[in-house]
């Protein structure tokens, strides 16, 4: 726990407001060493700032001692913004955090029972360096990647994304399991929390995670010969999703979330947006909070629990997926 409250954003920081993106140009020149966001933040995106200041001392607690450095740091600023973010909404939800004292164990905790718990490993997706979703900015002409749209290739990548979220998190979660200094029991539940804002772009949310967890294809309609009205089904995407490099292809399963492998996996949390975007888009916190439990999981997270966003399941039975607000 910090033992004293740091300002997330010092003054002498704050203190020179820009109006102009010359400004911008110039702090990102005097501040090297800092998160370009973390300075449009803190100098351009004053509603934003004011967010994260006034819910600061609601959070700190249920965060790392380090966390304003990491905050501030370029390569970690995306991952604990959404840290904040999920504690923030958790706590809006008026859920009670544990406060965050264990040196062993995952990022949040909520005590469901005295005898259980409900552990939550945050991640943020990237976007790949193999097989990336879209070019990085620095990218020369001559090594752009070529981009299909066919309607498996549209979230392919993006999907490789999410799963690769959840195998790390997921064998950090079983290393937790096995050391005499986690907290970590058995029977406590899992919970990944993924942002994919980095990833997400245009693309549906729902129908992405569908595909990561599920297998599930989008909605598609089709014209049949002989009928005025078009007909409605889901497309059915291969089980797997393929993951290329430069010499080979591997078969990465799009069924984490019915296999018993991952069965130690409660539920997979993603969001595709940052704080900002909610702010800037007028989007409640925590609408937009999907949650995909797994068919059968070692330790089921009670039904009435997230009581917000949307819950994703799948019957085993019928194989169909269903997608309701929960609330």
């Amino acid at each position: 726990m910090i033992s004293k409250i740091s300002k997330l954003f010092p003054n002498n920081l704050i203190s020179g407001t820009v109006k102009k993106q010359k400004e911008l140009d110039d702090a990102f020149i005097k501040y090297p060493n800092l998160s370009k966001t973390y300075v449009q933040t803190a100098l351009y995106w004053e509603d934003v700032r004011k967010w994260y200041e006034d819910n600061w001392p609601k959070v700190y607690k249920y965060l790392d001692n380090n966390f304003i450095d990491r905050f501030q740091a370029e390569e970690e600023h995306y991952s604990r913004a959404w840290e904040f973010h999920l504690a923030y909404v958790l706590l809006d939800k008026g859920f009670n955090l544990e406060e965050k004292i264990w040196k062993i164990g995952p990022d949040f905790c909520i005590k469901i029972s005295s005898e259980k718990k409900l552990w939550i490993e945050a991640i943020t997706c990237d976007l790949g360096e193999t097989d990336p979703v879209e070019p990085h900015p620095d990218m020369k002409p001559g090594e752009m990647y070529s981009f299909h749209k066919s309607i498996e290739d549209v979230n392919r990548t993006r999907a490789l994304r999410i799963t690769n979220a959840i195998g790390t998190k997921f064998e950090i979660f079983k290393d937790y399991l096995k050391d005499p200094n986690s907290e970590v029991d058995k029977n406590d539940c899992l919970l990944i929390a993924i942002n994919g804002a980095t990833i997400q772009h245009f693309s549906n949310q729902s129908a992405l995670l569908k595909r990561s967890v599920f297998g599930q294809g989008p909605d598609v309609f089709v014209k049949v010969q002989g009928q005025e009205k078009l007909k409605g089904g889901f497309y059915k995407p291969t089980p797997t999703i393929t993951k290329k490099s430069s010499t080979s292809e591997q078969e990465i399963p799009a069924t984490f979330m019915e296999m018993d492998e991952f069965s130690k996996i409660s539920a997979v949390l993603y969001c595709g947006n940052t704080a900002y975007q909610s702010l800037c888009c007028g989007i409640n916190f925590g609408d937009d909070f999907l949650f995909a439990y797994h068919t059968n999981p070692d330790n089921l997270i009670p039904k009435d629990l997230f009581k917000f966003g949307r819950g994703i399941r799948k019957d085993i039975d019928t194989g169909s997926v269903s997608d309701k607000e929960q609330g």
